[in-house]
């Protein structure tokens, strides 16, 4: 077989494992009413190895592009996720592949910010995968799914699993997912929809 006929053949099985991925992302937690009627769809999971676990989803009408424009910058997320103060580039790998940032999070008023790094590994325009480098965290695990939906736009679904070293309240910890998670979904699926909408060749 040729290096061309390989790289052919890789470059389809990719193909082939990113499809599957995101019909593993399809679960059955998801409501696509919800979904149609704008809603971000919330769940808890039945994980219970972690206190701190969700899966959120809604549906965008835009291209995947502006979606991953947003999702993958994080030195903006300050602006639209609730929790974030800061996040800075540390460095790049594998060929641009994956980045590591260093972020600074306030759980909430009361508590100390502090700074924590953590990986962000792509696959355009279908996953993003976060996880944990460094700082005061013993879990933080995370992935944003692209899935196109059947009728028009992309469900974007994003699960996390996070448990701070430090001791921090149920409830506090139960806030911060119910609240700020949500609420990022729902700005990101704005700023995505104002993109794709400005976007002339669209």
């Amino acid at each position: 077989m040729t290096r061309t006929a390989v790289v052919g053949w890789t470059a389809i099985l990719a193909t082939l494992t990113g499809y599957a991925r995101a019909q593993e992302a399809q679960a059955d937690w998801l409501d696509h009413e919800e979904l149609a009627a704008g809603e971000v769809v919330v769940d808890f999971g039945s994980d219970e190895r972690f206190r701190g676990y969700i899966r959120t989803a809604v549906l965008i009408d835009a291209a995947a592009t502006h979606i991953w424009e947003i999702i993958s910058d994080c030195p903006t997320a300050a602006e639209y996720v609730p929790t974030v103060q800061a996040c800075d580039l540390q460095a790049t790998e594998r060929d641009g592949r994956a980045q590591i940032f260093r972020q600074r999070v306030k759980l909430a008023w009361y508590q100390p910010s502090f700074e924590h790094d953590f990986r962000l590994a792509y696959e355009p325009y279908n996953r993003i995968d976060v996880s944990h480098v460094s700082g005061p965290l013993n879990v933080l695990d995370g992935t944003w799914w692209l899935v196109p939906d059947e009728n028009s736009g992309i469900i974007l679904i994003y699960s996390l699993a996070i448990e701070p070293e430090f001791p921090v309240p149920d409830f506090i910890l139960g806030r911060m997912l119910r609240g700020g998670i949500p609420v990022a979904l729902t700005s990101v699926r704005d700023r995505a929809e104002a993109a794709s909408a400005a976007d002339p060749a669209l």
